[in-house]
């Protein structure tokens, strides 16, 4: 995930689980049961909070992503293979708080990861993303490889950073540092995943 220029390593972090019901000529995903379906792990952003690689204390940052109200609000198209989903990236540092994050409930990140070529604002350029390779696997049909993309989504700032009146000073730190907020067009991300199709073995 790249935001102006400053590039953080997703690494195997993000996991959609779940199944899909047909409702008329789209889908209902449904979540991997006592879960939303939204799998997330802490990523180490690049730099902590002063923009420096080197073990300093108090310096890691790490972040989450979370999803952004019910899990009805993950969308599946099987045509293109592409995810919808709105989400929020929680942030954890000794000095930064429990709360601050990037993103809200009320203003969250809209992605549409598609298969397809997207059609950014500038200075974004179009960019491509694929099925990946098919094959089947007992009841599945898996896509290994598959790439998904977008780059036409904006990014808020932080928020919630520390606490008041310190806070909005930090807010302003994690801002500068990860240069938020970010209109679209001037964010990008792109995830290679594999997919698993069909039904469960009874």
């Amino acid at each position: 995930m790249t935001i102006k220029g400053f590039t953080v390593p997703l690494g195997e972090s993000l996991e959609i689980r779940g199944g899909l019901r047909q409702v008329g000529t789209g889908a209902e995903f449904l979540p991997a049961r006592g879960t939303n379906g939204f799998f997330a792990r802490d990523i180490q952003v690049p730099g902590g909070l002063l923009g420096i690689n080197f073990p300093l204390p108090g310096n890691a940052v790490t972040a989450k992503a979370q999803l952004v109200g019910p899990a009805s609000n993950i969308r599946v198209d099987l045509s293109t293979n592409s995810v919808s989903v709105p989400v929020k990236l929680k942030l954890t540092n000794p000095l930064i708080g429990s709360g601050c994050q990037i993103a809200s409930d009320s203003n969250p990140v809209r992605l549409n990861l598609i298969t397809g070529t997207t059609a950014p604002p500038a200075p974004n350029t179009p960019i491509s993303g694929s099925f990946g390779t098919p094959a089947f696997f007992d009841t599945y049909l898996t896509f290994t490889g598959a790439r998904n993309v977008d780059n036409s989504f904006a990014v808020s700032g932080a928020n919630s950073c520390g606490f008041f009146p310190i806070g909005i000073l930090i807010d302003g730190l994690v801002n500068a540092k990860l240069r938020l907020p970010s209109a679209a067009g001037n964010n990008t991300m792109i995830v290679v995943n594999d997919v698993a199709i069909g039904s469960p073995p009874s």
